[in-house]
């Protein structure tokens, strides 16, 4: 077996392999070309051939999953969704993800610590529309528990409920009572807030004043 070209494809970063004038494979850049030693004339045994293979390809997957991660932690729900996407095989992919566990670069506990800090400061919402985020990222029902126990208690809850509200409390004041009610009531409980806690802080925010 015998690299006879590499060849760049137009208007892309992929170079494309070809062993004996035939299309073998693709790598992603110039770098894993000269990382391998990928260049015409190489002469490859078999074996060799898709032990290289599995090298470049868990080379290529490992430098996916670190841009990934580069800006923020990830659940590892969404990392094998991301690397799936990407066509890495099955066995990079279980690999790959067992050496960042080992690492603590993949850890759905702190993924969702992180995640719902950060949602509760910058883009409160109710408790119940946390916990359904975390399910769809794959946080597992006994970390939602422990870390709802710790962080999403209902004054927590009322805190960002107050929050949000108050930054409408100009725009509903204008309204006559009923539709002030009734509108703000929906904006709280289409952020995920629990009725009682949203008809709680709509009475404190928007109608305390007038009852005292």
């Amino acid at each position: 077996m015998k690299i006879t070209r590499t060849s760049k494809r137009k208007n892309r970063c992929l170079y494309d392999i070809f062993i004996d004038d035939k299309l073998s494979f693709s790598v992603s850049s110039k770098k894993v070309l000269e990382k391998f030693g990928l260049k015409q004339g190489q002469t490859l045994q078999p074996d060799d051939f898709y032990e290289l293979r599995e090298k470049i390809e868990f080379f290529e997957a490992e430098n996916i999953l670190l841009q990934f991660l580069k800006y923020r932690f990830r659940s590892k729900k969404e990392i094998l969704r991301k690397l799936t996407f990407k066509k890495i095989s099955q066995s990079t992919i279980d690999a790959l993800i067992a050496k960042y566990e080992a690492k603590n670069f993949i850890n759905d506990e702190n993924f969702a610590e992180s995640y719902i800090l950060d949602l509760i400061t910058h883009h409160p919402q109710g408790n119940f529309a946390i916990k359904q985020k975390l399910k769809q990222k794959g946080i597992s029902n006994e970390i939602i528990k422990r870390l709802s126990e710790e962080y999403l208690s209902g004054e927590n809850e009322h805190e960002m409920a107050i929050k949000e509200l108050s930054k409408r409390e100009t725009r509903y004041m204008k309204l006559e009572p009923r539709e002030r009610r009734n509108k703000a009531l929906a904006f709280l409980q289409r952020k995920g807030f629990s009725y009682t806690c949203a008809r709680e802080c709509v009475e404190e925010v928007l109608f305390g004043a007038e009852e005292s």
